[in-house]
C-alpha cells in the first residue's frame, strides 16, 4: 500500500496532526494509501545523534534535538520504513494539503527514483515522492553516520545534489507551494518559520543562521534588533487568507474530534501554540 510520511519532532506535532486531518480530508478513496509520523524525539537513531557534530555548507554544526526543525534529517527514513517496498510520500508537518494525495502517488516517475520540487537551482525535499525499492541506499544508520565522519555535507543531503541526478524527476509548484495560497495549489507549505500561524507571538525556538559581523567585529543581531529588523517572536503571516485556511482547517479538526481542547490547551502549555488559539478559532464566526 501506498504511505504518506509527515515527519515531525513534539515542538511540531500539533501541526503534524492538522496535516494528517487535511490529506484524509481531501482524499477521494482513503483506502488507497496510509499515514503515519515519523517523530524524531521518539526515535534512539535521534536520541543517539543529540550533540554530534557534522557539516552543514562546509561549517560545522552541532544536532540540536531541541530545534524546531530537527525532524528533517528523517526524510530520509520513509525507504526503509516501508522495507523498500512501494511508493512512500514524505511531507514537513507545516504542509497542508489540499488536493487528493492519490494524484501524486500516480504520477508517471519515468523510472526515477524520487519526485520533487525544484528550488534555487537545487531540489526542495520538503515533499517528495518515492519509488522504494530504487532507494536502498537510504539507510538513516549509515546517513547519520556519514554525517558524523563528515563524509557528507547535510546541504547536499537536503537538497539531493548527493544523489544522481539523473534519478530525480521534476513536479510543479503547486504540490509544494511555499506560503502562497492560489487557486490551484495542491500543497500548502507554511514554510517561513517565523510567521507560521499557529504560533504568533511565542518565543522564537529556532536555530538562526549566524550573521556576518559589521566590520568583522561587532555582532549584527543586537543592531537589526534595536531597528526592530531582528524579531525575538514569532510573526503574524503576512497573508490574513494563509491565517484563516489554517484556522478553519483546525476548527473543523476540533469539531470533528480529530483534536481535542486537552490537546489544544497542553500545546499551549508547552509553548508549542499560541495562548489565543481559541479567541482566534471565534472570530471566525464574527
Amino acid at each position: 500500500m501506498n504511505k504518506v510520511f509527515i515527519h515531525t519532532n513534539n515542538k511540531q506535532l500539533f501541526g503534524a496532526i492538522l496535516a494528517k486531518y487535511a490529506l484524509e480530508k481531501n482524499s477521494i478513496n482513503k483506502n488507497a494509501f496510509s499515514i503515519e509520523f515519523i517523530n524524531v524525539d521518539e526515535l534512539e537513531v535521534f536520541k543517539n545523534f543529540r550533540g554530534k557534530e557534522y557539516l552543514r555548507d562546509g561549517r560545522a554544526v552541532k544536532y540540536d534535538s531541541n530545534d524546531l526543525q530537527s525532524f528533517t534529517l528523517s526524510r530520509f527514513m520513509p525507504p526503509e520504513l516501508t522495507n523498500f517496498q512501494g511508493r512512500a510520500i514524505v511531507i514537513d508537518p507545516d504542509i497542508f494539503n489540499l488536493s487528493d494525495i492519490n494524484e501524486l502517488f500516480s504520477l508517471d516517475m519515468q523510472g526515477r527514483s524520487i519526485a520533487a520540487c525544484r528550488k534555487k537551482g537545487a531540489w526542495d525535499t520538503s515533499v517528495m515522492l518515492m519509488d522504494c525499492v530504487r532507494l536502498k541506499h537510504w539507510r538513516i544508520d549509515d546517513i547519520l553516520k556519514k554525517l558524523e565522519n563528515k563524509e557528507l555535507d547535510y546541504s547536499d543531503l537536503m537538497t539531493l545534489n548527493a544523489e544522481d541526478q539523473g534519478t530525480i524527476l521534476e513536479i510543479p509548484r503547486i504540490w509544494n507551494s511555499l506560503d502562497e495560497l492560489k487557486e490551484n495549489t495542491k500543497m500548502l507549505h507554511t514554510t517561513n518559520r517565523l510567521t507560521q500561524p499557529w504560533k504568533t507571538g511565542l518565543k522564537i525556538d529556532f536555530t538562526r543562521k549566524k550573521l556576518p559581523k559589521i566590520l568583522g567585529i561587532f555582532p549584527r543581531e543586537p543592531l537589526l534588533r534595536l531597528l526592530g529588523r531582528y524579531p525575538m517572536t514569532y510573526q503574524p503571516h503576512p497573508d490574513k487568507n494563509i491565517e484563516r485556511f489554517f484556522f478553519s482547517l483546525a476548527r473543523e479538526a476540533l469539531k470533528k474530534g480529530v483534536i481535542t481542547e486537552e490537546l489544544v490547551n497542553n500545546e499551549i502549555s508547552r509553548k508549542h501554540l499560541r495562548p489565543d488559539f481559541f479567541r482566534v478559532l471565534e472570530s471566525l464566526n464574527a
